[in-house]
């Protein structure tokens, strides 16, 4: 039985990278991570102790075999063909059959919700952990002469739209062919509709304490996405969510292990590297740009966050 108290759970970047002890994860070459199931888990003898991730959202889908999955705190099993969503913060552990087989997706809450922009409603719905059962994924039939649709019968579960787009994104992953990466993103957004619909189908308002600090969360997040630029004092942040700071402050480092002025602090920090190493405009421009008077602060600010000058950065990473 996997049992383990909140103080105790590890914050892992994966299953067995701890995060860097300045609690941030520096983010994959591209937007995602994809690795099959046994590649990870035969190294730690089919179990992944509970443990939990800062800023990653993952999906993990089975094609053969079974789990042990325990999520917070909720334990149960499941087989072929299952799919489940993991959010930020949420402890989770994993006890795997010597025949599984399967993916996980891994992506950072930044590119999140860059694909879910164009449906928000969605970022609700994949607040809490879900568990997507085989019935649920099945595809439909469209070749009857009626032109009705039937759902495929349980011997045909294998051939789910889970599991075709499943199959069509690790042959993007690891393929070189044109039009790549948008193909993965939106491969990526249709698994995400996927379980999202799920989540929004099963709710029934109620959501445990953890889910509703994950839901505060996420809605800074938002704010944060928003604002960033203008420097809000931490307090309109509270205000909009409907906590006070000190709250704020803990349900960040409760899901995070940051405090809510660092989660703003790296949300700045992200964007300057983005702009350095995407563009070429000077200093003093990427600072008005992130809503910094005096290029000389941002600067120091940016080396005291990344470790390095901007200008070193931007030749390092170009």
């Amino acid at each position: 039985m996997m049992i383990a108290t909140r103080e105790t759970i590890p914050v892992y970047r994966l299953y067995g990278e701890n995060i860097a002890m300045n609690g941030n994860a520096e983010q994959e070459p591209e937007f995602f991570h994809l690795e099959s199931i046994p590649s990870r888990s035969r190294l730690h003898d089919m179990y992944i102790q509970p443990h939990r991730h800062a800023n990653l959202f993952q999906l993990l889908f089975t094609t053969n075999g079974e789990a042990r999955i325990e999520f917070d705190d909720r334990q149960f099993s499941v087989g072929p063909q299952s799919l489940l969503t993991i959010p930020p913060g949420t402890v989770h552990g994993f006890r795997f059959s010597q025949d599984i087989d399967g993916w996980v997706i891994s992506l950072t809450d930044d590119h999140l919700r860059e694909i879910l922009a164009l449906v928000p409603r969605l970022n609700s719905c994949l607040d809490k952990p879900l568990y997507v059962p085989p019935v649920q994924l099945a595809l439909y039939q469209t070749d009857q002469p009626s032109g009705h649709s039937l759902p495929l019968p349980a011997h045909q579960a294998a051939h789910t739209k889970t599991d075709f787009l499943i199959r069509q994104l690790v042959q993007e992953y690891y393929g070189h062919a044109i039009g790549r990466l948008f193909a993965l993103r939106n491969i990526i957004g249709l698994l995400l509709l996927e379980a999202g619909r799920h989540g929004e189908l099963h709710r029934d308002g109620r959501l445990s304490r953890q889910e509703q600090k994950n839901a505060k969360f996420r809605k800074f997040q938002t704010l944060i996405e928003t604002d960033y630029r203008q420097h809000l004092p931490l307090a309109r942040y509270a205000r909009e969510i409907g906590v006070t700071t000190t709250q704020l402050n803990r349900i960040c480092k409760d899901i995070v292990e940051q405090t809510a002025i660092e989660v703003l602090h790296n949300r700045l920090v992200l964007e300057a590297k983005r702009i350095l190493i995407y563009t070429d405009i000077n200093i003093q421009q990427i600072a008005d740009e992130l809503g910094y008077q005096d290029a000389g602060y941002f600067s120091r600010f940016f080396t005291k966050k990344a470790g390095m000058s901007p200008a070193r950065y931007r030749a390092l990473y170009r």
